[in-house]
C-alpha cells in the first residue's frame, strides 16, 4: 500500500504546485514534459514485456479482449460519462481522475504491489504524476487536487484485491500479467508522443483472459508439433 500512499501525495503535491504556478507553464513546455513522460512510459513497458511465460497466451488474451472492449466500449462510455459531468471543479476532479486511475499503470502497478509486493511501478506513476497533476492543475484549477483522495482509495482498494485474491497465482501467470501490462504502458507511451491514439480502456479486459488462453498457448506451443510432426 505504501506505492498507492505514494501515489496520493505526490498528486496533491503536484496539484498544489499547479494551482499555484498558475498560467506561467507554457503550452510548449507542457508538450515537451508529457513527450519526456512517453519515453519513459515506453521504456518502462518494453522491459516488463520481456519476461513473459506463454506469449502466445497474451497475444489471444489481447485479440480477444480489445473485441470485447470495443463490443462493450468501455473507452467510450467512460469519457462520455466524464463529458457530461459538471464544469469547472468537478470537470477538473473527473478528467485528472480519467488520467491518473483508468490506465493500464495504475491496473498494473496496483497489481504487482499486491501480489509480489513490489510497489516500483507505483512510485514511478506516482511520480509521474506528480508532473502531471502540476500541469492539469495549472490549467483545470482545483478539482486536480481533489483527485488526491479518489487516487487513494481507487488504487488502495485494487491493491488489496490483488493481495487477497492474486497470492495463489503461479509465477508463470503472473510473469503473463505483467507482459501483458507492459504491452499496455507501450501503447500508452505512443498515445503520451502523439503517434497514435489508442482506446486503452478497451484493451483491459484481456486481463481477464490470460489464464483461460495459457493451457491453449501450452498445447499449441508442446503438443501441436508432436502432432504435426507425427502425423
Amino acid at each position: 500500500m505504501v506505492g498507492t500512499l505514494y501515489n496520493a501525495i505526490a498528486v496533491g503535491v503536484g496539484a498544489s504546485a499547479g494551482l499555484w504556478l498558475g498560467k506561467k507553464i507554457s503550452p510548449d513546455m507542457q508538450m515537451r514534459v508529457f513527450q519526456a513522460l512517453g519515453l519513459f512510459t515506453l521504456g518502462i513497458g518494453f522491459e516488463m514485456t520481456t519476461g513473459m511465460d506463454r506469449p502466445f497466451a497474451v497475444f489471444l488474451a489481447l485479440i480477444v479482449g480489445v473485441i470485447v472492449g470495443q463490443k462493450l466500449q468501455i473507452d467510450e462510455w467512460i469519457r462520455r460519462s466524464t463529458h457530461r459531468m459538471g464544469e469547472g471543479t468537478g470537470t477538473g476532479l473527473i478528467q485528472s481522475l480519467l488520467l491518473f486511475c483508468a490506465g493500464a499503470m495504475t491496473l498494473v502497478g496496483c497489481m504487482q504491489d499486491g501480489i509480489q509486493n513490489d510497489p516500483t511501478i507505483l512510485f514511478i506513476k506516482g511520480t509521474m504524476d506528480l508532473v502531471s497533476s502540476a500541469l492539469l492543475a495549472a490549467t483545470l484549477g482545483r478539482g486536480v487536487l481533489l483527485a488526491a483522495p479518489a487516487v487513494l482509495l481507487l488504487q488502495g482498494i485494487l491493491t488489496w484485491a490483488f493481495t487477497l485474491w492474486g497470492a495463489g497465482w503461479s509465477a508463470g501467470l503472473t510473469a503473463d500479467l505483467t507482459g501483458l501490462g507492459g504491452l499496455l504502458l507501450i501503447a500508452l507511451g505512443i498515445d503520451l508522443l502523439k503517434i497514435q491514439s489508442f482506446a486503452l480502456l478497451n484493451f483491459v479486459p484481456a486481463f481477464a483472459f490470460v489464464a483461460l488462453f495459457r493451457p491453449i498457448a501450452f498445447w499449441i506451443e508442446t503438443e501441436l508439433p508432436l502432432l504435426l510432426l507425427f502425423s
